[in-house]
């Protein structure tokens, strides 16, 4: 019952009575960060370990891996297949090739209608092909939402 008692006549006797309600107190509050934390903790850890982040982030980097190459070594990147699902044997790199793909391909992206894809194809014919996601958009008034969700799944090597 002493340990209760925080100020007794012996100094060394409160002296440890006070060192132990500063432990329990320690131990109270780390048991209750704990719980408050380890919520938060867990849903960090299991983010990390996602399989649709980790192929989201793949199909990414691989996209802006075959922009790259379109880029900094066009000639390469035309002889693979970048931006052609359509040829058997292509690399693709999850991207579309705006201008030579065919209007059944230029479909995949979200937001691209049947009948959209067709008048994309007899445009880029009249245009001399696409620029930019900017080009295509301006020239067949796209809502700017579909241009942004364009941006990264497309590209526009020269005709």
């Amino acid at each position: 019952m002493s340990w209760l008692v925080l100020w007794g006549p012996d100094p060394t006797e409160t002296a440890l009575n006070v060192g132990a309600v500063l432990a329990i107190l320690n131990w109270i509050g780390g048991g209750v960060h704990a719980a408050v934390v380890s919520d938060s903790a867990v849903r960090r850890i299991s983010t990390r370990n996602d399989p649709a982040i980790e192929a989201t982030a793949a199909r990414i980097e691989l996209r802006a891996q075959g922009q790259d190459l379109l880029e900094t070594r066009s000639a390469i990147a035309r002889d693979i297949g970048v931006g052609r699902p359509d040829v058997p044997g292509a690399h693709d790199y999850g991207l579309i090739d705006v201008n030579h793909c065919p209007a059944s391909t230029l479909t995949r992206p979200p937001g691209i209608t049947d009948e959209l894809a067709q008048q994309i194809a007899d445009g880029r014919e009249q245009a001399a092909g696409y620029s930019s996601v900017e080009d295509l958009g301006m020239l067949l008034t796209l809502p700017p939402a579909t241009v942004e969700l364009l941006r990264d799944l497309t590209v526009f090597p020269p005709i």
